[in-house]
């Protein structure tokens, strides 16, 4: 159980780390080969490793605050701070940008990629409904029913997406639903995916020799089709190839940290990197976009400006979050409340 815990935590360490670098100049110049390779399973892999932890046996109402605690506290502190801060600086109006921030879709917010963050929060609440549901029914109906949802969600996938909307003689083009509400169908399925195959993640680590044989299998779905994913942008390529390429690449990322465990100076990193992925997600996207303007401008060429932006883009986060720990104010924001067991203690 201890390898297994640890697992997690290094396979979403590989997670936010495959993030981090999605977002930098690496993956900005190749559009045809490592943006789609990597959007194509990375976001599947954050729901499904949640759904694996995931204890649908909570009061609805004392998870929803939990999970508030945990993504909305910090994404609404993060963003309506920047946001008023912004636009005092520049002198430009408030509610706008405010309304962007609580309607909380990736092209109403100026950090996109914390758009994750409020949609995490839904997906989980309407995965809870659904576990209450059909957690008494066989496995191979849940994961038929989980494939049927996953179908309808990529159906109705555009329909809120760019959508002209006018109102009283004013239109505006609706960019995706609030808390991007229109992916839900298919965030969930991931997750209770997860959590539906929690039992043979706990059997099943994974080896190098499945690695390899996983990496290959990816490599040539991905070579056939050229199909990926791209949730935030509202984008599904080929309901059976894309989903290939979800599913071996989350297996490909669980595998990997099994191999990695085999190195004890590697463990300790990636696990650490696993449990920071909260702040990481926060605040890489600015931290290295900025390094990587800064170093450009003092000279580097683009291939040493983006790596040391990278680099950065990792290392900074690290030690903000450090700084968030030891600072009570900060810490009020960023991290969850201590859960009380009074269950536990009155026994």
């Amino acid at each position: 159980m201890k390898n297994r815990w640890i697992q997690m935590d290094i396979a979403k360490g590989i997670g936010i780390l495959v993030i981090v670098y999605a977002h930098g100049w690496f993956v900005a110049t190749s559009p045809d080969v490592l943006y789609p390779i990597l959007a194509s399973f990375v976001l599947p892999l954050f729901f499904f490793l949640s759904g694996v932890l995931f204890k649908p046996e909570q009061p609805f109402g004392e998870m929803a605050v939990r999970k508030a605690d945990g993504l909305l506290k910090p994404f609404f502190f993060t963003m309506l701070l920047y946001v008023i801060v912004r636009d005092v600086l520049r002198g430009q109006p408030l509610l706008p940008d405010i309304g962007g921030v609580l309607y909380a879709s990736v092209d109403t917010i100026p950090w996109q990629a914390l758009w994750f963050l409020p949609h995490f929060w839904v997906a989980i609440l309407f995965s809870w409904a659904v576990l209450r549901v059909i957690q008494r029914l066989p496995l191979a109906v849940n994961c038929a029913l989980m494939a049927v949802q996953l179908l309808i969600g990529i159906w109705l996938l555009p329909l809120f997406w760019q959508l002209p909307v006018t109102i009283g003689g004013q239109t505006w083009v609706l960019p995706g639903l609030p808390f991007s509400l229109d992916i839900t169908l298919i965030s969930s399925a991931c997750f209770i995916l997860g959590y539906l195959l929690r039992d043979w993640l706990r059997r099943h680590e994974g080896s190098l020799l499945t690695l390899v044989v996983s990496v290959a299998l990816f490599t040539a779905v991905f070579i056939y089709s050229h199909e990926s994913m791209d949730l935030a942008q509202r984008r599904y390529g080929h309901w059976l190839w894309s989903s290939v390429l979800a599913v071996l690449g989350v297996y490909v990322s669980w595998a990997l940290a099994r191999v990695i465990m085999a190195s004890a100076v590697l463990t300790r990193v990636m696990t650490y990197i696993g449990q920071s992925t909260l702040i990481l997600l926060i605040f890489h996207g600015e931290i290295q976009h900025k390094t990587f303007d800064l170093m450009e401008r003092l000279g580097l060429p683009a291939f040493a400006a983006a790596s040391v932006g990278l680099v950065v883009a990792v290392a900074a986060p690290l030690l903000i979050g450090e700084v968030i720990k030891r600072v009570a104010f900060l810490r009020f924001f960023y991290f969850p409340f201590p859960v009380r067991k009074t269950s536990e203690a009155r026994h």
